[in-house]
């Protein structure tokens, strides 16, 4: 005759392999990421990583979405010695609920700060962090020179505001096709 607790395990085990089962039957979230590249009139979307042209100051978004719904959209600019990158996210609803900025210096330091405006669209005042090679350090001699690139954040409040928002449809067909 078993005794209660042989029961009480094998009851657990039981429901514990039910559980299991029911996690894994649901299908993950797939992120998909397409491009939002900007030539010199307008932006279109493309599905690969663009090529990047330091010296023609290269310039693209990459929005990552799972179905219909935009996730991130990450502005990306670079020039011959920095990248200046504005990671914005969105709500469900589509409203703005984070901004973080970055400055990378190549072979050199990353400052990066919260660009999260205010109700009247303008970013208060932020305070930089800086880092090499994932440690925190002091302030670069040079950042001066490189900071202020922050300071030319687009404010996208919303998901209909953002370059390539009315091409969303389109991305998300985009997406749907990809393997």
């Amino acid at each position: 005759m078993p005794r209660r607790n042989d029961i009480a395990k094998i009851l657990a085990i039981g429901c514990l392999a039910v559980a299991t089962q029911l996690v894994w039957a649901q299908k993950p979230i797939q992120v998909k990421t397409v491009f939002c590249v900007r030539d010199a009139r307008s932006w279109s979307l493309q599905r690969f990583k663009p090529l990047i042209d330091p010296r023609a100051s290269t310039a693209f978004a990459e929005m990552s979405m799972a179905g219909p719904r935009l996730l991130e959209f990450k502005l990306r600019r670079f020039s011959e010695k920095t990248e200046a990158t504005f990671d914005y996210k969105f709500d469900a609803g589509g409203q703005l609920n984070a901004l973080m900025g970055s400055v990378t210096v190549f072979g050199s330091w990353v400052g990066e700060a919260n660009l999260f405006p205010d109700a009247d669209g303008t970013v208060p005042p932020y305070h930089v962090k800086y880092r090499r090679e994932g440690q925190p350090i002091p302030r670069p001699d040079d950042a001066t020179d490189y900071i202020a690139s922050l300071d030319a954040v687009p404010i996208y409040r919303t998901v209909q505001a953002l370059p390539c928002a009315a091409m969303l449809k389109e991305a998300e067909k985009m997406n749907a096709t990809q393997e």
